[in-house]
C-alpha cells in the first residue's frame, strides 16, 4: 500500500494549512466541528461543505491538507466524494478521514479501500476527532521532513556527479597545456636551451595545476553552497593569461585565429602587472574556461581580443566573433545550460560564475549576431572590495 501522503505536497512541514469539513448536518455536526477545529488550527484554515459538489469544488481550489468527510449525505455520498478524490490528480493526494454512523466491518473495509487514512464512528467526542486530526497533521509534517530529508540527499549524490563533470571538463585546459608543448618538442628538434626550458616548465606548470584542480574539485560543492572560502590575494593577472595562451596555442592554431591581449586598450607589456584581488588557482581555471570556450565559439581566421581594463575594479572581457543562440543567453550561467556542442555538459560557464562569485566579483554576458560575444569578468583590484557591481 503505497503512503497516503507521498503525493501531496502544498505547504512545507508548519507551514498554515487548510482542513476541509464536509457535513450535510450544520447544526450538530458540522458548525460544532468548525468551531472547534478553528480554536486549535486557527478560524482561518477551516473550510465547510454542505455537500459533495460542494466539497470537491473546494478541494479543487483550496488543496485542503486533510479532509474531514461524512459518508452518508444526499444526491452524492462520501464514498462517491472520495472516489472522484483519488480520481483527479490534483486531489488525489489529500488525505481524508471518513465520519460516519456506519459501523459495520464491511463499511470500515470500504472506505479503507476507497483511500482514506481514518475512519470515525458517530457519535463521536469533538475531543477525540481533534486528536485523530492532530495525529494526521503530524503524521503530514513528518513525512514532508523526511522528504525534504530524501531530496536533499539525492541532491548531493547529483551534486557530487556534477562535481565530477565540471573538473573532467576543467582539467582539460592544462592537458591541452601539456599536450601542446609536448607536440611542439616533438616537432622542433633544435630548440635551443632557453627554449627548452621554457617548454618544461610550461609543462611543469600545467602539471602543477592539474594537481592544484584536483584539490579544488574537493570544493566546489562547498563553493556552490556559499561556504567555500577563497584564498584572496593580490595576485597578478598577466602571467596567468599568458600560461592560458600558451596552454591552448595548438587550438588557436587549429582555428586559424589570432590572439590580442590588451591592458587599458593597449597591447600588454612584459614586466606591467594587472593586479587583482584573487585566487591564483580559481582565477587561471576559470579564465582558461572562458578563454577555451570563445577560441571554439570563434568564426575559423576570427581574432579572439582578451582586454583588461583597471578601474574601480578590474575588468577581464573576452571577446570573439560568434554568437550565443538567443535561446541560451538567459540561462548562460546557469547550470546544464548547453547548445549544439558535442559532449559538453553546461558546466563550464557554471563553474566559471561559481568560481568569479567565491572570488567577490561577478561575470556577464553580452551577445549578438553583429557584435559577436563578449564575456566580462569582474574582480576586486589590490585589497578586497566589497559592493561589486552585480
Amino acid at each position: 500500500m503505497s503512503c497516503p501522503y507521498c503525493d501531496f505536497h502544498p505547504t512545507q512541514p508548519g507551514s498554515t494549512s487548510k482542513i476541509l469539513v464536509v457535513d450535510d448536518n450544520e447544526q450538530d455536526i458540522r458548525r460544532p466541528l468548525v468551531r472547534q477545529l478553528g480554536r486549535v488550527f486557527g478560524p482561518e484554515t477551516i473550510l465547510e461543505a454542505a455537500n459533495g459538489p460542494q466539497a470537491l469544488a473546494l478541494a479543487e481550489r483550496e488543496r485542503p491538507v486533510l479532509i474531514l468527510l461524512d459518508v452518508t449525505m444526499p444526491e452524492m455520498d462520501g464514498y462517491e466524494v472520495c472516489r472522484r478524490l483519488k480520481a483527479n490528480p490534483d486531489t488525489a493526494g489529500i488525505p481524508v478521514i471518513f465520519l460516519t454512523a456506519k459501523m459495520a466491518v464491511e463499511d470500515e473495509e470500504k472506505g479503507f479501500e476507497l483511500g482514506s487514512v481514518d475512519y470515525i464512528t458517530k457519535p463521536f467526542s469533538i475531543s477525540i476527532v481533534l486528536a485523530r486530526v492532530a495525529t494526521h497533521m503530524a503524521l503530514r509534517d513528518a513525512y514532508l521532513r523526511l522528504e525534504q530529508h530524501y531530496v536533499a540527499l539525492r541532491d548531493m549524490d547529483r551534486l557530487r556527479k556534477d562535481v565530477e563533470a565540471i573538473t573532467r571538463h576543467d582539467m582539460k585546459s592544462p592537458i591541452d597545456g601539456i599536450i601542446g608543448c609536448a607536440t611542439m618538442l616533438l616537432r622542433n628538434k633544435t630548440l635551443s636551451g632557453t627554449d627548452l626550458h621554457d617548454f618544461h616548465q610550461m609543462i611543469l606548470d600545467a602539471a602543477r595545476q592539474l594537481r592544484e584542480m584536483v584539490n579544488l574539485s574537493l570544493n566546489l560543492i562547498k563553493m556552490e553552497q556559499g561556504h567555500y572560502t577563497a584564498f584572496l590575494q593580490p595576485i597578478d593577472l598577466l602571467p596567468i593569461l599568458r600560461r592560458i595562451l600558451a596552454d591552448h596555442q595548438t587550438l588557436v592554431e587549429t582555428k586559424k585565429s589570432t590572439i590580442h591581449l590588451l591592458v587599458n586598450g593597449h597591447p600588454a607589456r612584459e614586466g606591467t602587472p594587472f593586479m587583482v584581488h584573487g585566487d591564483d588557482t580559481l582565477c587561471y581555471t576559470m579564465l582558461a574556461n572562458l578563454f577555451k570556450n570563445a577560441v571554439e565559439a570563434s568564426p575559423e581566421g576570427q581574432p579572439v581580443v582578451v582586454s583588461l581594463q583597471s578601474e574601480r575594479y578590474a575588468s577581464i572581457a573576452i571577446h570573439n566573433q560568434g554568437a550565443v543562440p538567443a535561446e541560451m543567453r538567459d540561462c548562460f550561467f546557469d547550470k546544464y545550460c548547453t547548445h549544439g556542442k558535442k559532449g559538453g555538459t553546461g558546466l563550464g560557464t557554471y563553474s566559471a560564475r561559481l568560481m568569479a562569485e567565491t572570488q567577490r566579483g561577478s561575470i556577464h554576458l553580452h551577445s549578438s549576431a553583429a557584435e559577436g560575444t563578449t564575456l566580462t569578468v569582474i574582480l576586486p583590484r589590490g585589497e578586497a572590495a566589497t559592493g561589486l557591481p552585480g
